[in-house]
C-alpha cells in the first residue's frame, strides 16, 4: 500500500491532490498544513479518516516535515501563491525544508528508501515550452509573476544541487483554472494553455504512481476540450507589473486592504 505525502493541503492544487487520494482506500497519506482547522474545513471527515495522518506547524520545523515525509514513497510539493509579492522565498522555504528532512532520514539510516518529490512549477520556466509562444507573452508574464518564478527558479536550482541523491520531477504546467476535470495527458512537449487544478491533481499522481519521470520537466494537456478561460489573469498582471516595478505598493495595497 502506497504512502504519500502532500505539503500545502488547503491550497488549490494540494486541496485537489488530497480529494483524489483520498478516494483510493488503499493509500496511506501524511497531510502537513499550517492550520489544521482550515483544513478540516475544506475535508470535515479528514480527522476521521484512518488512512490519513495529519502534521500541523511551521514549514521551517524539520522536525515535522520530516515526520510528515518518513516512509513514504511521494511527496506531492504543492505550497505555492499566486500573488507577486516582492522578497517572496515561499518555495525556497519549501525546497529546504524537504533536503533538509530528507538529509536527516538518510544520515539516520543510510539504506533508507527516500520518497520522489513531485514538485509544483511552471512552464513559463521551461525554455523548451515558451520558445514556441509569442515572445511578447512570456515577457509580460515573466514580468508580472516575477517574484514567483525568481523564487521558484532559485529553489529548483538548490533541489538540482542535490540530484545525486535526490528524485525530483518538475510539473510545469500553463495556466491554471478552478474547473471540473476534462481528462489530461502528460506531455514533455507543450502544455495546454489553461489546465484545470483537478487535472494537474491527476496528473501529478499519475506521474508519482509510474515513476521514471527523474528531473524532467513534465507538462500536461487536457484531453478535451472545454476547459475554461480564467478572466481575471489580465487584472492578476496589471497588480504584477505594479509589484514588479514598484515593490513598496505592495504594502500600500495591503494596508488599504486591496489585495
Amino acid at each position: 500500500m502506497p504512502t504519500y505525502a502532500v505539503l500545502g493541503a488547503t491550497g488549490s492544487t494540494g486541496s485537489n491532490v488530497l480529494k483524489l487520494l483520498v478516494q483510493n482506500p488503499k493509500v496511506t497519506i501524511n497531510v502537513y498544513v499550517r492550520s489544521r482547522p482550515k483544513l478540516v474545513a475544506k475535508f470535515p471527515t479528514i480527522a476521521s479518516n484512518p488512512n490519513v495522518n495529519i502534521f500541523t506547524g511551521n514549514l521551517n520545523d524539520t522536525a515535522i516535515i520530516k515526520s510528515c515525509l518518513q516512509g513514504t514513497d511521494a511527496v506531492f510539493s504543492t505550497v505555492a501563491t499566486n500573488d507577486n509579492m516582492p522578497d517572496t522565498h515561499i518555495a525556497q522555504d519549501t525546497a529546504q525544508s524537504i533536503v533538509v528532512a530528507l538529509m536527516d532520514l538518510r544520515m539516520e539510516n543510510p539504506q533508507a528508501k527516500l520518497p520522489t518529490i513531485v514538485w509544483l512549477s511552471s512552464a513559463s520556466l521551461n525554455e523548451k515550452y515558451h520558445k514556441k509562444g509569442p515572445a511578447l507573452l512570456h515577457w509580460l508574464l515573466m514580468h508580472s509573476f516575477s517574484n514567483i518564478y525568481g523564487d521558484l527558479a532559485h529553489a529548483e536550482r538548490y533541489l538540482a544541487m542535490h540530484k545525486k541523491w535526490l528524485k525530483v520531477v518538475i510539473m510545469q504546467p500553463g495556466g491554471l483554472v478552478e474547473d471540473k476535470m476534462h481528462g489530461h495527458e502528460l506531455n514533455l512537449d507543450q502544455p495546454s494553455d489553461f489546465l484545470s487544478f483537478a487535472d494537474l491533481a491527476a496528473g501529478m499522481i499519475e506521474v508519482a504512481e509510474k515513476g521514471g519521470y527523474d528531473w524532467e520537466g513534465v507538462t500536461l494537456k487536457a484531453k478535451t476540450k472545454g476547459t475554461k478561460m480564467e478572466y481575471t489573469v489580465p487584472i492578476q498582471m496589471v497588480k504584477g507589473l505594479t509589484f514588479h516595478y514598484f515593490p513598496f505598493m505592495w504594502s500600500v495595497t495591503k494596508t488599504l486592504h486591496l489585495q
